[in-house]
C-alpha cells in the first residue's frame, strides 16, 4: 500500500499496463490465416469462402464479405478486400499462405501449415467447387 500524495490517503499500486494485444470481439488473440481455417470449416460460410477441392486451396467467392466479418472480429467496421488483401500478402514471405496464379481470389495453405494441421481444420475429403 502506497500513500497518494494528492488526497493523502492509502492506495493500491496498480501494476504496468502490458502491450496492448490484437483481440477478438470474444477476447481471444486471432490471426487471420485462422480466421480463414475457422470460416473454410463453417458449414454457414460456403456462400462466401470455400475449399477448391485441391489440397489446401481456397477461394474467397465473395471477397467483401470475407473482409466484413474479418473487420467484425477485430472491430475494425472499415474493413475491405484490399486492406485484407495486405494482410494475406504478409503470409507469402512467412510461407503460410500462397497466391494461386492465374485465378482470382484463390489462395493456398503451404504444405508446412497443412501439414501441422492434423485433421483439425483440414477440408473435406468430398471436392467442392466454386
Amino acid at each position: 500500500m502506497t500513500l497518494n500524495f494528492w488526497n493523502s490517503t492509502p492506495s493500491t499500486p496498480t501494476p504496468p499496463r502490458k502491450q496492448q494485444q490484437s483481440t477478438s470481439n470474444n477476447g481471444s488473440m486471432i490471426q487471420l490465416w485462422q480466421f480463414l481455417l475457422n470460416e473454410l470449416n463453417d458449414p454457414t460460410a460456403r456462400n462466401y469462402i470455400n475449399w477448391t477441392g485441391v489440397e489446401g486451396e481456397f477461394k474467397l467467392k465473395d471477397p467483401s464479405e470475407v473482409a466484413r466479418r474479418w473487420g467484425l472480429k477485430k472491430n475494425k467496421p472499415k474493413m475491405n478486400y484490399e486492406k485484407l488483401s495486405r494482410g494475406l500478402r504478409y503470409y507469402y514471405d512467412k510461407n503460410i499462405l500462397r497466391k494461386v496464379t492465374g485465378k482470382r481470389y484463390v489462395y493456398c495453405f503451404t504444405n508446412n501449415i497443412m501439414r501441422n494441421l492434423t485433421g483439425r481444420f483440414r477440408e473435406p475429403t468430398s471436392s467442392n467447387t466454386s
